[in-house]
């Protein structure tokens, strides 16, 4: 039997992917970004996990 570990919103699994921890559950990034992200004060667009700069 094997373990499953799946994004907490999607239900996709994150083996091998990156993944964000939020209140001890799994977010794939796309679910994160959508559900929780802040939106940039500038031109509007979410800013996602590996955002630098607009």
């Amino acid at each position: 039997m094997t373990e499953r570990f799946d994004c907490h919103h999607c239900n996709e699994s994150l083996f091998g992917k990156k993944y964000i921890l939020r209140e001890e559950s799994p977010y794939c990034v796309v679910c994160f970004e959508t559900l929780f992200a802040n939106t940039c004060e500038e031109c509007g667009k979410p800013i996602g996990c590996d955002c630098k700069a607009c």
